[in-house]
């Protein structure tokens, strides 16, 4: 209240002091032009002057406000309201998400060009596009995705990636990634997808050189990641084997395997896999050393199977070892297989019977029928050797589905 009193006060001071001037002496204007002439006083002209100012500003504000009615009303027609754009959005990502290629695609690229982040609608667009089989609108789109600005790249590559990883064109997909490889170096999904590519292509050298990063960032299980190193291992094993030709691939499987650490030493898959080079490369003593070692730190029956199917340096010492280790494990049926294969290199024929006997009485195997089978025929015992090989095979046969045969001998061609 007291500021308007203040402000009225003001505009009656203001007001008294014009009339006061306008009594005193009122001016005088001359306005020639095109021969007309415009005699005024010069109070007279300012206030006229400020009349026409006032009257064009209503003017132009009306104006404008008829144009914006226009182009609002346009915008509606043409392109829609922002509420029911931003809904057109949300529908299509939803449809996006459902897996309704077709429908997402329509509605994606619809609203594109009035989305607050079109590279959105641009990157599920094309994936929706690659799904319905359109390969070529799915790059354009990626494209477009790419030209709204360089923050965008890691997004496109990556979609472009997953969707040549899915189309298992693998080369293509490390081309993608090479682009944003040194920016994001540590990303976990760019980490996932060469992970995949390396595996796919058996590039096991540039696999090895990425479990660092892999077990750094737990992008695969503990149990994957094991997976992978032993993999990794074995082709590094069977390369420096392949190198060195003849006997020197002995030396150099032994080389390789020392240089790596302890842990990885004692993974039993990957010192089977070390052994079974070393057989192949006639190096079966240090193979059955290799494995006694292992097996008197770390038990494992895939490595008691291959320490009985290994001839060692002295097969007596061989047996002996093994039959030590059956005072602790007398009902073990791989160790009792593992003595009836080592009884036959040492040509004591009724031990191994007895032994593969032994076995069977713990668990039935076919492996372990085929076994006694095949020593009864060399015994002459070819009925029991027949029903040993019967016993192996319906063993091996039990989950074939039923069939019909024929109930009487039929010549074929009947």
């Amino acid at each position: 209240m007291k500021r308007l009193l203040f402000l009225v006060g003001i505009a009656l001071l203001v007001g008294g002091l014009l009339i006061t001037e306008l009594a005193r002496d009122s001016g005088y204007m001359l306005i020639s032009l095109y021969g007309y002439s415009l005699e005024t006083s010069v109070w007279f002209a300012v206030l006229i002057l400020l009349l026409a100012s006032l009257l064009l500003w209503f003017v132009l504000r009306a104006l404008f406000a008829i144009i914006s009615a226009f182009l609002g009303v346009t915008r509606f027609v043409i392109k829609g309201s922002d509420d029911n754009n931003r809904k057109l959005l949300a529908a299509g990502l939803v449809d996006f998400m459902e897996g309704n290629w077709k429908l997402a695609r329509k509605k994606l690229l619809k609203t594109a060009d009035f989305s607050m982040v079109p590279v959105i609608n641009y990157l599920a667009a094309a994936r929706s596009a690659y799904e319905l089989g359109d390969r070529e609108q799915a790059q354009l789109l990626l494209a477009k995705a790419e030209q709204f600005g360089p923050q965008y790249t890691l997004a496109t590559a990556l979609a472009q990636a997953r969707m040549e990883l899915m189309d298992k064109r693998y080369e293509q997909c490390l081309s993608a990634l090479e682009r944003i490889r040194d920016e994001v170096p540590d990303h976990p999904v760019v980490l996932d997808i060469l992970r995949q590519s390396y595996v796919a292509l058996e590039d096991w050298a540039s696999l090895e050189k990425l479990l660092p990063l892999l077990k750094k960032h737990k992008t695969v299980s503990d149990s994957e990641l094991a997976n992978l190193e032993r993999r990794c291992y074995v082709f590094r094993l069977e390369q420096c084997a392949e190198r060195a030709f003849g006997e020197n691939a002995i030396d150099a499987l032994v080389k390789t395997w020392s240089s790596f650490d302890a842990k990885t030493q004692q993974n039993a898959a990957l010192i089977l896999a070390y052994a079974e080079l070393l057989v192949r490369y006639k190096g079966e003593d240090k193979a059955e050393l290799l494995l006694r070692k292992s097996l008197q730190k770390n038990w494992d029956d895939r490595l008691l199977d291959w320490y009985g199917r290994v001839h060692g340096e002295d097969v007596a010492r061989q047996l002996l070892t093994a039959e030590t280790w059956l005072k602790e494990r007398p009902r073990n049926a791989m160790l009792l297989l593992a003595l009836g294969r080592l009884s036959l290199r040492n040509q004591l024929w009724g031990k191994a019977r007895e032994y593969f006997e032994a076995s069977l009485k713990v668990i039935q195997q076919p492996e372990t029928y085929a076994e006694l089978a095949r020593l009864m025929a060399a015994l002459g015992e070819h009925q029991l050797s027949t029903n040993y090989y019967q016993k192996g095979l319906g063993m091996i046969a039990h989950n074939l589905p039923e069939l019909p045969v024929p109930t009487t001998a039929v010549k074929f061609g009947q």
